[in-house]
């Protein structure tokens, strides 16, 4: 099964991974499974391959992505060779974060062959900011950020779960319980 997390900048996403990655045995991060023209924050995260955005065009025309999307001026695209692991694995859950729409690609992509699970984290404009504050971006890259929330909500009801992200301990909880009563 995959879980995919989606949620708008500054919801948590990569907090949650981790902290049910650390709890839980059986969810595993699914490793570089997305590539991007980001640059890397400097936090570890094993998620994103950084290409050039010529190396990400080509990929494109290559159909190496089962999906991408431009966000924030960076592209962000889902790998097919990732998920040759995650259909022949059938012991382990595998989480990543993914663009709102990405995961509706996703679902498509895979129909019957793959579980999936999605759950969208949001939380408060004004947590949001403090959070993104925190992580070192400027006034212009949280306005920027911020700016997509609105088209980023829109796509809630398309999702497994909706989850507000205040209080972490609470939200993996509710997590957790979610993906143990959706494994079967």
């Amino acid at each position: 099964m995959l879980i995919a997390i989606s949620g708008i900048s500054g919801s948590g996403k990569n907090t949650v991974m981790n902290a049910l990655t650390s709890k839980v045995d059986n969810i595993k991060v699914l490793k570089y499974s997305t590539a991007t023209t980001r640059a890397p924050r400097g936090d570890n995260n094993q998620t994103y391959i950084h290409i050039s955005k010529q190396q990400f065009e080509q990929g494109i025309k290559d159909g190496i992505f089962i999906e991408y999307e431009l966000v924030h001026d960076n592209y962000y695209g889902t790998l097919k060779e990732a998920f040759e692991k995650v259909e022949l694995d059938k012991y382990n859950h595998y989480i990543r974060d993914i663009d709102v729409k990405g995961v509706l690609s996703l679902k498509k992509y895979f129909k019957d062959r793959l579980k999936i699970v999605s759950i969208f984290l949001d939380a408060p404009d004004e947590v949001l900011r403090d959070r993104l504050s925190k992580r070192g971006e400027s006034e212009e890259q949280i306005e920027k950020r911020l700016s997509r929330s609105e088209l980023e909500r829109s796509y809630k009801n398309h999702y497994d779960l909706i989850v507000e992200n205040i209080d972490l301990d609470k939200t993996v909880k509710t997590i957790y319980d979610f993906i143990d009563k959706n494994s079967n």
